[in-house]
């Protein structure tokens, strides 16, 4: 569905080293491209299989989350909060298109990233500073968008666990230094300026404006708040008054009665979310606000919130008169979490079961070699395809078609 027909056209289209290192918009992600090239060769037209892989992806993240919460709040918090992520409805997005395997792809790397920062922390050593890097690396060549928020990584040893010896922040920032400059020189080398205008084309005329802070404020601070209470990018205005409520709650609470650490942590957590979207609104504020809302973005975001939510509860529930009280109120706030994501879920069902109809009738004309006039018609094809590929050649066709069913590429 959607951006897959795009990488079908490049793997059949490119050789497989060209593919590789083929730039998608605006990002370039050899290392995504690698694994799904063995992905789409794996599951061929079985496309239930990569709906698995994705949905086992997400899995494996809700843990590594879990893993990082409990380095900082109280088991049973952090397992309530690591459930509340990981029924969210926004996964849907991910779980849905094969291709934001990436996404899921990036953000367990990233993770694994975090948690050896965490623990070289605690106990330097070079093979967790190589970890670091390896899976930072590996994280932003699986998809562009953690690329400056890599920068979280040494901030999170100097705010965070405020580490006594200097030398392990600068290592992990030296660390983190060589791997921009290796994704620079990939980058360039591959893709090129031209591809950072493909979705922005004044992105280097100026100065950015009004737009861009009020799409990296939405997209950092506002909607991953709204998806705590709305699973699905249409947001209802319970959804809008409840995520802005919490979100100024939980940042009085930590600054009312936080210990310096807690405030760090508060501080790191804005950070986590505000980094990426120095690129991210830089390279796509031209277009419609609304997309700083895209669900996509929320699998990294709602860990921030999570984090902030949680640390707001750690200081505030002590303040309860009665722990019964406390524990009421704990519930009821997880049931309506919940429960908004529940009562969302058939949208991305109704979305999606329109998506992959129009994908599977592309599919059927695919396999009657390209249809009667050897071309699909552009209102069926924008359907699931970018605009940039308004339209299928038959060859186009017959080649995906091929490839999807395992037999050799035609001389």
């Amino acid at each position: 569905m959607m951006d897959d027909w795009t990488a079908l056209i490049q793997i059949t289209h490119y050789s497989f080293g060209k593919y590789l290192v083929t730039p998608d918009g605006e990002q370039w992600f050899p290392f995504f491209h690698l694994i799904y090239y063995g992905l789409v060769h794996l599951a061929g037209i079985h496309y239930s299989l990569l709906v698995l892989i994705n949905c086992l992806a997400t899995g494996v993240n809700a843990f590594l989350v879990y893993c990082f919460f409990r380095r900082h709040l109280m088991p049973g918090l952090a397992l309530g909060l690591s459930v509340v992520y990981a029924v969210a409805a926004l996964h849907h997005t991910v779980a849905w298109n094969a291709f934001y395997f990436g996404y899921a792809l990036s953000l367990g790397l990233f993770l694994g990233a975090l948690l050896l920062t965490d623990s070289y922390g605690r106990a330097p050593s070079g093979a967790k500073l190589w970890g670091i890097g390896l899976c930072a690396l590996l994280s932003i060549l699986s998809h562009n968008y953690p690329l400056v928020g890599l920068l979280a990584l040494p901030l999170y040893l100097l705010l965070v666990r405020k580490s006594r010896s200097r030398r392990a922040v600068w290592r992990v920032a030296g660390v983190i230094g060589a791997v921009y400059l290796l994704f620079a020189i990939g980058y360039f080398s591959f893709a090129g300026v031209h591809a950072a205008t493909s979705h922005n084309h004044g992105i280097f005329k100026g100065l950015p404006g009004y737009a861009y802070f009020l799409h990296m404020f939405s997209g950092a601070f506002l909607a991953p708040f709204f998806y705590l209470f709305w699973g699905f990018y249409h947001f209802p205005i319970p959804a809008y008054v409840a995520g802005v409520a919490l979100l100024t709650l939980s940042l009085v609470v930590i600054w009312r009665w936080g210990e310096p650490g807690d405030k760090r942590l508060a501080v790191w957590a804005l950070l986590l979310n505000l980094l990426p979207f120095f690129l991210i609104s830089l390279t796509r504020y031209e277009r419609a606000v609304d997309q700083a809302y895209v669900a996509r973005y929320g699998i990294f975001t709602l860990i921030g919130a999570l984090l902030l939510v949680g640390t707001a509860w750690r200081l505030g529930a002590p303040k309860i008169s009665h722990p019964r009280w406390a524990r009421a109120l704990a519930g009821v706030m997880l049931a309506v979490m919940v429960g908004g994501q529940l009562f969302s879920l058939h949208l991305w069902t109704a979305k999606y079961l329109v998506i992959s109809r129009a994908a599977r009738k592309c599919f059927t004309v695919l396999n009657r070699d390209g249809g009667a006039d050897g071309r699909l018609t552009a209102q069926d094809f924008a359907k699931f395809c970018p605009t940039a590929h308004p339209t299928i050649t038959a060859a186009q066709a017959q080649a995906i078609q091929r490839l999807l069913q395992g037999k050799p590429k035609q001389p």
